[in-house]
């Protein structure tokens, strides 16, 4: 059954009014995004020289690529040194028509400008007034004339201070003056210094404002706010619909789960779902949500404990059973020579020895979990129980290509414990140690009395168990596919050695990270018993 447990939400009035809040923050962005959007339309329709001296570090550092082209279309600019040397230019044309010679006739962008009147002579002869201005820095309406000459039909000077060192103007620099760079095109000018106090004069060129190109971008921005309100009324509508939702959401999920609900049939309830005015219903159906989990768990556990033990068997007795199935085909199809018949039996043998010694070992693993069982406790020499078991051990370890590094005390070490639980201990630790390492790894078994504890010591220097399961280890299903890498076994052996250190009273841990030259290594600790050293030798203390 799959239960989550029910957590209260705010009041049903502050849910409503919190999403009529976001919505309506919503329809104020999207307002502000379309309008923004608009906006920036209208802006880059008609660039001017003030969009390009908004990328002042890069001017100041000569850093022209800096400067996005696509925020200045159908623009340019050219970039000229106090020498007059071309710094720059943004396109091979305008290179081609402005030289820096033409920069004294060009307006400039910091409020000195020419203004050109048509005018006649006695004779009535036309021609033209050119005054240099100056707009005040404090005032723009005010305006003051700096210099001043007069042109005939041709752009000769007649009269005035204006061009000291010049006696005409060509076509193209009367168009200067005018600030006309071609037909539909302004031009005015900026001079300032660059980061190392070089100084700059930047030419720019932009398309002519127009009352028809003006007209135009004006009708494509109504055109945008026509378009976006059926975006507005569809986003209403969008929001109507999911706040209409969320009010049925928040009542619908006690309801469908009270209604729903069928004895040992699955059910979850949405947490933070529930309205605080709905709290009484809420607290008397998770009593009843809690009562359901308590059961639930309890037929888990049963579940996962027969679980357990058909894994567990199916583990233990898949070797010898195995062994025995190949030796009696052997046997039935007469492939066994007659001087090794009597070699196979006995291991047909041993091996149904062992598969009843496991079965009677589970059996008593079942025993162990159950709260009256008790272990038949021993005082017997450990030291001497663990070099019994190493010795029938060892012709699997050196089959299987291993070494074995046994230190062992000579003196006797007592010990209280179960000694047919803790030889299924020992196996387990040297079973493991086989099964998930490569041949060639040496296993070391250390026994070490101190004054108040005795320390058994089984480690290897193969292939070593990850930090990230150190703290899972010893639980059930922790199986060699994610302790080391081989994917054997169903992860009860280790299970099993924890459940035994306990029951004899010691305990047994991973240490982490192992001593050198250990890749793992395991600890266990038993009470010691009155020590018994021998003459002059003092007992070793455990590391």
């Amino acid at each position: 059954m799959n239960i989550k447990k029910i957590k209260f939400q705010k009041s049903f009035i502050l849910t409503c009014t919190r999403h009529f809040i976001v919505y309506s923050l919503i329809l104020v962005l999207l307002y502000i995004t379309l309008s923004t959007f608009i906006q920036l339309r209208l802006t880059r329709a008609f660039p001017a020289i003030s969009d390009l001296l908004s990328y002042k570090d890069a001017l100041a550092h000569d850093d022209f690529s800096g400067i996005p082209g696509h925020r200045l279309k159908q623009c340019g600019f050219i970039v000229f040194a106090d020498d007059g040397r071309q710094i720059y230019a943004s396109d091979h044309e305008l290179s081609q028509h402005i030289a820096s010679s033409d920069v004294s006739v060009i307006n400039s962008y910091d409020g000195t400008f020419y203004t050109v009147f048509e005018t006649f002579d006695t004779d009535g002869q036309p021609g033209y007034l050119v005054t240099l201005n100056e707009a005040s820095r404090e005032d723009s309406a005010m305006v003051r004339n700096l210099a001043s000459c007069t042109l005939d039909k041709d752009y000769h000077i007649l009269s005035g201070g204006l061009f000291p060192e010049r006696s005409a103007l060509t076509q193209k620099e009367f168009l200067l003056l005018q600030g006309t760079y071609q037909k539909n095109q302004t031009i005015e000018k900026y001079e300032y210094k660059n980061s190392n106090g070089e100084p700059r004069v930047l030419v720019f060129t932009a398309p002519r404002m127009s009352s028809a190109a003006y007209d135009r971008v004006l009708a494509e921005g109504r055109s945008l706010w026509l378009l976006a309100i059926p975006v507005i009324l569809a986003a209403i509508i969008i929001e109507a619909f999911l706040f209409t939702r969320k009010i049925r959401k928040s009542i619908a999920p006690l309801n469908h789960a009270i209604a729903g609900y069928r004895p040992n049939v699955p059910f979850e309830v949405e947490p933070a779902s529930v309205p605080r005015e709905f709290m009484p219903t809420v607290r008397n159906f998770s009593r009843l949500i809690e009562r359901l989990e308590k059961v639930q768990k309890e037929k888990e556990q049963l579940y996962q404990n027969r679980q357990q033990m058909i894994a567990d068997i199916s583990h233990d007795l898949k070797t010898p059973l195995t062994v025995i199935q190949g030796y009696s085909r052997a046997f039935l199809e007469h492939m066994i020579p007659e001087d090794k018949k009597e070699k196979y039996l006995t291991a047909i043998y041993q091996r149904s020895v062992l598969a009843a010694g496991l079965i009677d070992t589970l059996f008593e693993y079942v025993r162990m979990e159950r709260p009256g069982f008790k272990p038949s406790m021993e005082n017997f020499d450990f030291s001497e129980f663990v070099k019994t078991a190493l010795a029938e051990t060892y012709s699997d370890i050196e089959n299987a290509g291993f070494r074995l590094n046994a230190r062992l005390s000579d003196t006797p070490v007592m010990l209280l414990g179960d000694p047919k639980l803790l030889r299924r201990l020992l196996e387990n630790l040297l079973r493991n140690a086989l099964k998930y390492n490569p041949a060639g790894t040496t296993i070391f078994v250390t026994l070490e009395r101190g004054p108040q504890h005795i320390c058994l010591t089984i480690a290897d220097d193969g292939c070593g168990i990850p930090e990230a399961i150190a703290d899972i280890i010893f639980q059930p299903f922790v199986t060699g596919s994610s302790a080391r890498t081989s994917g054997e076994g169903t992860g009860l052996g280790l299970a099993i050695a924890r459940q035994i250190t306990e029951l004899c009273g010691g305990t047994i841990q991973l240490v982490i990270p192992p001593s050198k030259p250990y890749a793992t290594e395991f600890r266990i600790i038993f009470p010691a018993q009155p020590p018994k050293p021998a003459p002059g030798q003092p007992p070793a203390a455990c590391q």
